[in-house]
């Protein structure tokens, strides 16, 4: 009669055991989707963020980028190293963007509105002069693949 209450008492344990082990399973759920939403909250302020500081470089540089959206004349090298900086700038904020989307932390509506955006910066008379220079070659593969794939797309 004593070992009955025992193995009684050891099953009424192994049950609380596994409800609390399925408790503690959902709570860990629950703090991975909160980390993954906080995760994607500051990927977004962080892409905002990006955008501004490039917005401001702009428009300190509107010369610049007025020819480099018109296909008008560099004058001179000093210039044309401007250009290709700002223009280095602007496509590897979105080979960042690129990867967070890959990653997950950038949902499919947001990469395809900064992919229309990118299309249209692809599809700039500087994008040649831009693709030979090493700020270019130092972007990745993919990527690289990407906006050239882009590129022929429009032309």
């Amino acid at each position: 009669m004593n070992n009955e209450k025992l193995t009684k008492w050891a099953s009424i344990a192994e049950v609380i055991a596994a409800v609390g082990v399925v408790l503690s399973l959902i709570f860990v759920g629950l703090q991975i989707n909160e980390g993954n939403r906080e995760a994607r909250a500051a990927t977004l302020q962080a892409a905002t963020d990006s955008e501004m500081f490039m917005q401001s470089q702009f428009i300190r540089h509107a010369d610049t980028w007025e020819k480099m959206i018109t296909g008008g004349p560099l004058k001179n090298g000093e210039e044309t190293r401007k250009a290709i900086i700002l223009y280095n700038m602007i496509m590897t904020d979105f080979e960042n963007r690129y990867f967070q989307f890959e990653a997950g932390y950038f949902d499919a509506e947001s990469w395809e509105t900064r992919q229309s955006s990118l299309r249209r910066i692809v599809a700039l008379p500087f994008f040649e002069t831009w693709r030979g220079t090493m700020g270019a070659v130092a972007h990745s593969p993919g990527y690289l693949e990407l906006v050239d794939e882009l590129r022929k797309s429009q032309q």
